[in-house]
């Protein structure tokens, strides 16, 4: 009877999370490569231009924000800043999305070929693959030192890179894994989290799901990274050569490098629950502040003390931190506007 029921719950995982119909949302892009999510805008690069969409438009229109780059790979917003990375010039660059003619400022050259960039705070994370190396960096620093972040001997060849608390995830295109270090720790030696995946490009953290862009497997996939080890459960099949993803509410946005075009797809309970109702709050436990980790939109919430009393209410915007240093020490729960809830300690 329990293998019975064993049986039945992996099915019903497996419906849950079942391919859905793939629509068109931008067509005929020359040398698509990554997708960056800002709120209600979305912005995807080719490899000499960014553009922007609106993703609450039917059939939204690209708009043009920067063109004459040489080889973007990677993009990071902060507030009104954009920056992207340009892999032939082996530099990071930035330019004031205010700006209805933006001029882009070189933050660090001299690198070698940087790929993906992932911002927190004013520290910069950024993968080279042919390098072999994560690294980061201070970008209020006027004149920047790398630091080395993770680093291996045996095929690192990092790409994607999401960060969950103190933990940088990295897909590892060449080795065909998703691997991870804390960058405070100060060990550069990678540890693994799914392997198997074929060619994971971009990844993306939502709760406590892993989303990986598999280029050469042709599909999208999820791994819990609470369950420990074991495989990824696929989300859609049939994707042409994925490069990146990105997930607004139940939305996920493809970029299709072998469609030449970005497709959308709406999640199904199995993953937009994990979506829906979990959230990750850092650092936890805390004496001064909370974050949660890879918030995407403007949101509204609400603390509560243990005894379900209400201490507190506001609105918190992408990679803003919450200021709790006058609740008592104790446990509360942080609630969004969407239903998400989570607990966290004040020390």
């Amino acid at each position: 009877m329990r293998t019975l029921y064993t049986f039945i719950a992996v099915l019903f995982l497996n419906i849950l999370i079942c391919p859905a119909q793939v629509t068109d949302v931008v067509t005929g892009i020359n040398d698509p490569s990554r997708l960056l999510l800002d709120g209600n805008t979305l912005y995807y690069c080719t490899g000499s231009e960014i553009f922007k969409i609106d993703v609450t438009e039917n059939s939204p229109t690209p708009i043009s924000v920067l063109s004459g780059l040489n080889g973007v790979v990677g993009m990071t917003v902060d507030g009104n800043t954009l920056y992207f990375s340009e892999f032939n010039a082996g530099s990071i660059s930035k330019i004031d999305l205010t700006d209805p003619n933006p001029t882009k400022e070189t933050v660090i050259d001299g690198l070698n070929t940087p790929a993906t960039i992932y911002l927190s705070g004013t520290t910069m994370y950024y993968s080279d693959a042919n390098d072999n190396v994560v690294n980061k960096f201070d970008v209020t620093d006027p004149n920047p030192t790398t630091v080395l972040v993770a680093t291996s001997n045996v095929n690192f060849s990092p790409t994607g890179l999401a960060l969950q608390g103190d933990i940088l995830y990295m897909g590892q295109g060449q080795a065909n894994r998703v691997s991870k270090v804390d960058v405070t720790s100060g060990v550069t030696q990678p540890v693994d989290v799914v392997t198997g995946v074929q060619r994971p490009l971009g990844i993306r953290i939502v709760g406590n799901n892993l989303f990986m862009a598999e280029y050469i497997g042709n599909k999208v996939s999820i791994k819990n990274l609470t369950a420990g080890s074991g495989t990824a459960e696929d989300v859609v099949t049939g994707i042409d050569k994925p490069t990146d993803i990105e997930i607004w509410g139940n939305t996920l946005f493809i970029m299709e490098r072998g469609a030449n075009r970005i497709v959308k797809m709406e999640l199904q309970l199995g993953v937009t629950e994990f979506n829906a109702n979990r959230i990750t709050l850092f650092p936890n436990p805390t004496s001064a502040f909370i974050e949660i980790s890879n918030l995407r939109e403007t949101t509204n919430y609400i603390i509560y003390a243990i005894d379900g009393s209400q201490v507190g209410t506001g609105t918190i915007n992408p990679k803003e931190k919450i200021d709790v240093s006058n609740l008592s020490s104790g446990s509360y729960f942080l609630r969004t506007e969407h239903g998400a809830m989570a607990k966290f300690i004040k020390k």
